[in-house]
């Protein structure tokens, strides 16, 4: 395999200057590591369990200020509240969902676990019934193309056995759900250093558990991992990635309508004077309505925390300026849309 899931150590040692739309030119690590030292360094407004104003100077016979009142400390009766609303749970595994066979009696065995996983694809979203699929990956350093449904509604993983042109290990890939059809496309499938990245479009029809490559005619998007997709309306979008140590910005589209003709990629350009987001990798991207957001991402010497915004009908990128709590610079993210919210 190629250079994926290898740790990258760029020598900040000459670099040149960042791009502007970086916020913080240092790894996402680095940076987080300084907003928690910031956020546990004492406030130098604070003295003697009082509070005074930064810009007025110490005056002793001003009169005392009552002290700040903190959290209490935890009790019987006010137990400690967590951070976070996260929960742990186990999940629970059933069997293997084989292909029927005759003569073959059905495995009672529960399916292995499908974590720990990385550079795995699922789906923005879940199917109807609650199920998202998780495909391919990297297990223990052994790559794979094996396929999870995990049911949200009681969390658990089942392997599923699939049948057709199924795609080749990988990792780095992406994945959208489309009705009952799961599309899979990039990835890092590269065996020998010699060998050339898979660059077909694979279609799972859920129904039937049968994989089809499709046989697109004229230009295609090269092959490549750490990219991203989203879906809007009937047009699956690629955007970015990497490959062979090339970062790239361009955006593919590919109609699912065209299947029933004659099958085929487009590249998206922008409007003319337009200029799209930076070469990036490892970045996020989400749909909603007609407009397709991406935040984040690496070109293998900065980390960005930009957000960008691409309407498909005038074809303008446009960088938001946001204001909030900006999330730090970072690649190798996951992120999710509810109603109208990343």
């Amino acid at each position: 395999m190629s250079s994926f899931f290898r740790k990258r150590q760029a020598s900040q040692a000459g670099a040149t200057a960042p791009p502007s739309n970086v916020i913080i030119a240092q790894p996402a690590s680095a940076a987080l590591a300084h907003t928690r030292e910031n956020a546990e360094r004492p406030n130098p407004a604070v003295a003697g369990g009082q509070y005074r104003d930064r810009d007025q100077p110490s005056n002793a016979s001003a009169p005392a200020q009552a002290p700040v009142q903190g959290p209490s400390a935890p009790t019987a009766n006010n137990p400690p509240r967590p951070t976070f609303p996260w929960s742990t749970r186990r999940i629970a595994l059933p069997p293997p969902l084989l292909l029927p066979r005759p003569g073959v009696p059905p495995v009672t065995a529960p399916s292995p676990s499908p974590f720990p996983r990385y550079g795995h694809s699922i789906p923005l979203t879940a199917s109807q019934s609650g199920e998202l699929f998780i495909f391919g990956g990297l297990v223990r350093e052994s790559v794979r193309n094996d396929l999870y449904s995990f049911a949200t509604r009681d969390l658990s993983a089942t392997l599923v056995q699939t049948t057709g042109e199924i795609p080749p290990a990988r990792v780095g890939h992406a994945s959208a759900l489309v009705s009952s059809v799961l599309i899979v496309w990039g990835g890092d499938t590269k065996q020998q250093d010699t060998d050339k990245q898979d660059e077909g479009l694979y279609l799972l029809n859920l129904g039937t558990r049968e994989w089809t490559r499709v046989a697109t005619r004229g230009p295609a998007p090269a092959g490549r991992y750490g990219h991203s997709v989203a879906m809007v309306g009937s047009r699956f979008f690629v955007f970015g990635g990497q490959v062979d140590g090339e970062f790239l910005n361009d955006l593919w589209s590919f109609d699912l309508n065209t299947l029933k003709s004659a099958p085929l990629w487009e590249l998206v350009r922008p409007a003319q004077g337009n200029e799209p987001p930076p070469r990036r990798t490892g970045h996020v991207m989400l749909a909603l309505d007609d407009t397709i957001y991406i935040f984040g991402g690496t070109d293998g010497s900065y980390h960005y925390n930009d957000t960008w915004a691409f309407d498909v009908n005038t074809r303008i990128w446009q960088e938001l300026t946001c204001i909030g709590y900006i999330p730090v610079p970072r690649e190798g993210h996951a992120a999710a849309l509810v109603d109208d919210v990343i």
